[in-house]
């Protein structure tokens, strides 16, 4: 009987987007999957793949954006990546303090989550009138 290889490790980073992190905690199990049944060889292409897609996400997340790209991918205004920036809210990246912002792609979802829900005037009214009454 021949050694078999161990199949190779997935570590799946938490820095990813959620949907690809459950893509990809799909698959290891799926990769466990085919180990128990016998299919190695298709569980060692597969983590190889795995792997490499991870690389590659890190990657694109890793990218540095300047100010106009980073407005353009969230769909906000720049200045508003800028005060965002300014305000600690997203990392800077830039080298030389004079020059113009950089962040991460990854950072940026921290402004393209979307808002909690339409305003409400009645509910704001209501909270507003509450403060009031407060001695």
């Amino acid at each position: 009987m021949l050694p078999t290889e161990p199949t190779p490790e997935v570590r799946v980073p938490d820095d990813l987007p959620g949907w690809l992190v459950t893509f990809l905690r799909d698959a290891i199990r799926e990769n466990d999957t085919l180990v128990e049944n016998g299919a190695r060889h298709a569980a060692v292409a597969r983590a190889a793949l795995l792997n490499r897609l991870i690389q590659a996400a890190t990657a694109y997340q890793e990218t540095e954006l300047d100010i106009d790209q980073a407005a353009k991918l969230t769909g906000r205004h720049p200045e508003t990546i800028r005060r965002a920036v300014r305000s600690g809210a997203l990392p800077d990246l830039r080298s030389n303090p004079r020059g113009h912002h950089k962040v991460r792609r990854a950072d940026l979802d921290r402004l393209a989550r979307p808002r909690p829900g339409p305003y409400d005037p009645k509910a704001d009214a209501q909270d507003i009138a509450k403060l009031r009454r407060l001695p």
